[in-house]
Formats: C-alpha cells, structure tokens, sequence
C-alpha cells in the first residue's frame, strides 16, 4: 500500500513539474514579445523625437536615446514650449509666418529662438477674490487674500502676489538644463514641484516686508511649491521619462538673458548664463546634419 501511495505521489509530482515547463514554454515567447514590442516602440518614439526637434542639439556625450524620447515628451506631449516661450504676440512659440493658427500659414514651425528660454506671463497664482466677483459657495478658501492685506495701488485690490512667470528651460554654461539644476534636483521638481529658487516665498502675515519687494504670494498658496506648472501630473512619470527629459533638455541650445530687463516683479525666473559666448552650444556649427549624422552613429 506505501509503495502504490509512494508511486502516485512520485507520478503527480512529475505531471505537475510536466504542467510547469510547458506553461514556461508556452508564456516564455509571450514575455520575449512583448519585451520586442515595448523596445519597438520606444525606438519608433526616438525617431519621431529626433525628427521634430525644433532647434539642433549637441549629442556629444549624451545618450542618444534618451535625447531622442526626451524630445518626443517635450515636444509632442508635454507641448513644454508652449507655456516656456519667451516669445510674445502675435505668434508667441511659432516662427513668424508659421502659426498654424493663421490662415494662409507656412508649414508649422517653432521659434528657435525662444524655445523654451522662459517669459510667458501666467498672472497670479490666485487672483482677489473680489476681482472676480467672489468666490463659489464652498470655496477653500472662501475669499482671498486672507484679511488684513494692503491694497496694491496698480490694481485697486488686495495684494496677491507677483505674477508667475515660466522659467528658462534651456541649459546653463555647465550644461544643465532650468538654470542648472541636477537630475536629482530635476526629479524633485516634476515629482514635488519644489521651487529651489525660493523666488515667491508664501507671505508670513500681512506685514510680511516681501510684499512690498511685491514677491511673497499670501496663504493658502504654499510659495515653496512651483505655481501654475503642472508637476502634479507630471509626477506620474517614470524615472526613465523623466531622464529622458532632462537628458534633451541638455542637449538643446543655451539661451543667455543673464543681462536681459526681466518682466516687473520677475527678477530671478529668466537668468541664464550660458558663458564664454565664443563656447556657447547656441553656436550656429551645431546645425540639423550634423544632428542627423551622430543620430546614425
């Protein structure tokens, strides 16, 4: 009898091992698939990327790929440029004749040189309440600024804030992008929406001498996080993508304001310096063929 029961335990282990080997073989070529598939598209994503950047890029040194999918977020996603234009009207981001949004437009085309150099004017973080004729019922908070906070001459209204104005994105002469900000540093903003500038700190009472500098921002607005820029949906991005990004954002050209007159009440959002100009990677001996072909290498 032990030795039947022995027989029946040794012969279902042995059909149970059968069952795992063959479902191995059987989910094996599915996992290698879709591995072939994901890496596929990927590489169909850094072409693309490659293929619509708006301005040259210096790849030496940087991981092409990573330049290639960073370009394809930034550029066909995220529209980055859209909001971190320095350019103004009529055409804002768009290369004079290729607003896509004007009849009889060329073909599309982005301004080179304003991308992503920083400067759009997104007013105030939160406008008085009073301008907009208050706030719905249920509102947090109800009405804004807080009590107590000087009436600001220009408008009429409460103080509220300087305005908030988007940052240059391009790199700095030692090649990091926003100003010259790590990866790491770089994570923390698209994940936190930290503000290492600490430009708009949030006003500690309605005495606060930075409102008359004109830029704390009142409570409930909490000044350390950036305002406006939507990090709480960039944040769901993987660390691959946000490297990826980051890594495209060092290989665009420098743009220097480090001189230039910054908008009224805005003196730290744009500086940028990009160096020796003699050295700058805004130099016009980075041109697209010479992209395309260390693209090929």
């Amino acid at each position: 009898m032990k030795i039947r029961q022995v027989s029946k335990m040794t012969a279902g282990a042995v059909i149970a091992l059968g069952g795992i080997v063959l479902a191995g073989m059987i989910d094996t070529p599915h996992r290698v698939q879709a591995q072939e598939n994901e890496n596929n598209h990927e590489e169909s994503l850094i072409r693309i990327g490659f293929a619509i950047a708006p301005v040259p890029l210096h790849l030496e040194g940087k991981n092409r790929d990573l330049v290639g999918l960073g370009s394809f977020i930034v550029n066909a996603q995220a529209d980055c440029n859209g909001c971190h234009t320095a350019g103004g009207p009529p055409n804002f981001n768009y290369a004079n004749g290729g607003n896509p949004y004007f009849l009889n437009h060329k073909p599309t085309k982005t301004d080179p040189t304003t991308y992503l150099a920083g400067g759009t004017d997104f007013g105030k973080a939160v406008p008085p309440s009073a301008a907009v004729g208050g706030f719905p019922n249920g509102s947090m908070p109800p009405s804004y600024p807080p009590d107590g906070y000087p009436i600001d001459p220009v408008t009429g209204f409460p103080y509220v804030g300087p305005d908030i104005i988007t940052r240059n994105l391009t790199p700095d002469k030692n090649g990091r992008p926003e100003g010259g900000r790590t990866l790491k540093e770089f994570k923390e903003i698209l994940r936190n929406g930290t503000d290492f500038d600490k430009i708009h700190p949030t006003c500690q009472s309605d005495t606060d001498p930075n409102i008359a500098l004109g830029i704390c921002v009142p409570p409930p607005v909490d000044g350390s996080k950036l305002q406006v820029m939507p990090w709480p949906l960039f944040h769901n991005m993987t660390n691959h993508q946000i490297e990826a990004v980051y890594e495209y954002l060092s290989a665009i050209p420098c743009i220097d304001n480090a001189s230039s007159t910054p908008p009224t009440g805005a003196p730290d959002e744009l500086r940028n310096d990009c160096g020796d100009p003699q050295l700058s990677r805004h130099d016009a001996a980075w041109d697209h063929r010479d992209v395309r072909t260390k693209a090929r290498r």
